[in-house]
């Protein structure tokens, strides 16, 4: 299979990370130096271009039809929603949890002012929980809502937990798991053969999902 009209967009972190092995296990070889600050390869016959982005841009670039699939979080998925794109497949890595937290484990009682990054994430629990909430809007330290007397409520995405605990913060409930996904141009998708095939080849070790993102 030649990769020459192939390329993915990753997004920054921990999804990059998995992404390079996860590209590496299938045989593939990643086109960027380790440590080096590039962020677009061009795809080769050998092996497809990759274009590293912020999280929240992927699906833009997807949409777009800059990128023929995006690796990005099912929370950044949520929270900005793009009809554009759809999840082709869970790749089951990068597992983390988005969850309320605060300084003891109870239920909010009353009308609750909630600090998060993830407003759509956090409005929608709360009205399926017919629970009135206050919105902070912050982008980043959450955990210092609390603490300073911001919010007594946080929603955020947690993977040990250790953030929070030292910070004396504990866990009320999951709202959610998110996990790498692999996202795609509905329209454009299943016009090449080699983004086809790339797909399966990233799937051979994770759940595919149909076009709706449910599990098939």
């Amino acid at each position: 299979m030649k990769w020459t009209h192939v390329t993915v967009a990753v997004a920054k972190g921990r999804i990059l990370d998995g992404t390079r092995r996860l590209w590496t296990d299938a045989g593939l070889v990643w086109p960027i130096r380790d440590k080096s600050r590039q962020l677009w390869a061009r795809p080769t016959d050998q092996t497809p271009g990759v274009i590293i982005a912020r999280s929240r841009d992927i699906s833009t670039l997807v949409a777009r039809g800059i990128a023929d699939l995006g690796v990005v979080g099912l929370d950044v998925l949520r929270e900005y929603p793009d009809p554009g794109v759809i999840q082709v497949a869970d790749l089951a890595f990068a597992r983390c949890r988005v969850v309320l937290a605060g300084k003891q484990p109870v239920w909010p009682e009353g009308p609750t002012r909630i600090a998060t990054k993830y407003r759509r994430i956090a409005e929608q629990f709360f009205r399926e929980q017919a629970h009135p909430i206050e919105i902070v809007s912050l982008s980043g330290s959450l955990e210092l809502a609390p603490l300073i007397g911001l919010a007594p409520y946080i929603v955020d995405i947690v993977d040990t937990g250790r953030t929070l605990k030292e910070h004396g913060l504990v866990e009320v409930t999951t709202l959610f798991e998110s996990t790498a996904r692999l996202i795609a141009n509905p329209a454009l998708w299943r016009t090449k053969p080699a983004v086809g095939a790339l797909r399966s080849l990233f799937c051979q070790k994770s759940e595919s999902l149909d076009e709706k993102g449910v599990p098939l």
